[in-house]
């Protein structure tokens, strides 16, 4: 991966010494936070980029996507910087080929899919932060097909090369494995269902060195319905194995529902609730886990986005709320946002949503793309 890291920035470098099609994406975050109100987070991004599309054949197109990661971190506080790290990686490489039914994506890319917007249960194969405008996330690396049949239909299945941990992911592939599943969607007269299926080694030789290798397999249902009101439903079941002894069993469920009240441009509400149930596990207490959100989005001009957010864990009584003022014209995107959570409760269930955030603070993002 270093090899390849290496030799695709160099080719880019070249490309936009060339003049060819040459992209790119620079970021700044910046958040204030902690209880002294002193501490600061810093992260500079730049994500250059070359894309070109053209015909393979009478019959099937294609698409290339090089794009590069290259960031700086740093931590600081009121005197000196007390922290840094820069980090210099491939973010997308990936091949699309596309005919009239059919698509295959080969590289690192991104795979998403399901109806929910903030508390996910389908998150399998990204980790984007429903607070992050950009929507930035590490990508998985493999092949994906996805066939569309003219009745509405879709089937898509991938196999994917060992990763790290990603979307609720806690372990890492076991290496020399493959990731593999798949996915059929399928209209209905008010929307669309889909029926996901995904199974890999995990390696957990960290708490068993005896017994590393973790057989891991998870199905789930998604569903949506515009009704007026749009609803819409994920459910998933994981089934976590040893090679002779159960290690986890897990159903994770997320209910949620939007309407948009027609005060001036618009006002969407989005609410969803998350319960989370797990047993049989060696290592964790049967334990059930409700999240909840609330989400209120606003224009007051084509430019403006105004955002509210409140969300609680009820099993820790953690609240955080978000508020946020973004800004978007031709280059660029302005985020200020304004955040407040209970850090003294905060703990693993929730770490998708306020892993970033602790007590209050302010955040922004400025975004300028070429």
């Amino acid at each position: 991966m270093r090899k390849l890291a290496i030799i695709s920035g160099l080719l880019i470098l070249h490309l936009s010494v060339m003049a060819a099609p040459y992209l790119g994406e620079l970021s700044l975050f910046t958040t204030a936070a902690g209880a002294e109100a002193d501490d600061i987070q810093v992260i500079a991004r730049y994500l250059p980029a070359y894309e070109t599309q053209g015909a393979y054949s009478e019959t099937w197109d294609y698409d290339v996507e090089m794009r590069y990661q290259v960031q700086w971190n740093s931590s600081l506080d009121t005197d000196e910087i007390s922290a840094s790290s820069l980090v210099v990686e491939p973010y997308r490489l990936a091949l699309n080929l596309q005919s009239t039914n059919t698509e295959h994506i080969i590289g690192l890319q991104k795979i998403n899919f399901g109806p929910a917007r903030i508390l996910r249960s389908l998150m399998w194969f990204d980790s984007v932060n429903p607070m992050d405008p950009l929507e930035l996330t590490p990508g998985v690396t493999g092949i994906s097909t996805t066939h569309f049949y003219p009745s509405g239909r879709s089937s898509q299945a991938w196999l994917l090369t060992p990763g790290d941990p990603i979307g609720w992911e806690a372990f890492a592939d076991q290496s020399g494995t493959f990731e593999t599943g798949g996915r059929i969607t399928l209209p209905n007269n008010h929307g669309q269902l889909g029926v996901t299926t995904h199974w890999r080694v995990a390696d957990i030789s960290s708490l068993y060195p005896d017994d590393p290798d973790l057989y891991e397999g998870r199905i789930g249902f998604d569903g949506f319905w515009d009704i007026g009101i749009g609803l819409w439903i994920e459910s998933v079941y994981k089934n976590q194995r040893l090679s002779e002894d159960p290690f986890l069993e897990q159903l994770q469920t997320t209910l949620g529902a939007d309407y948009t009240i027609w005060i001036g441009n618009g006002l969407l509400i989005t609410t969803e609730h998350m319960m989370i149930n797990m047993w049989n596990s060696p290592i964790v207490d049967d334990n059930d886990i409700i999240l909840s959100t609330v989400m209120a989005n606003y224009s007051p001009t084509m430019f403006d986005q105004l955002s509210l957010m409140f969300y609680l864990d009820w099993e820790t009584e953690t609240p955080l709320a978000y508020l946020s003022w973004g800004q978007t014209y031709d280059s660029f995107r302005f985020t200020l946002g304004a955040f407040y959570t209970d850090a003294s409760t905060t703990q693993g269930s929730d770490e998708s949503l306020n892993s970033n955030f602790s007590g209050k603070g302010i955040q922004l993002i400025v975004a300028y793309n070429h």
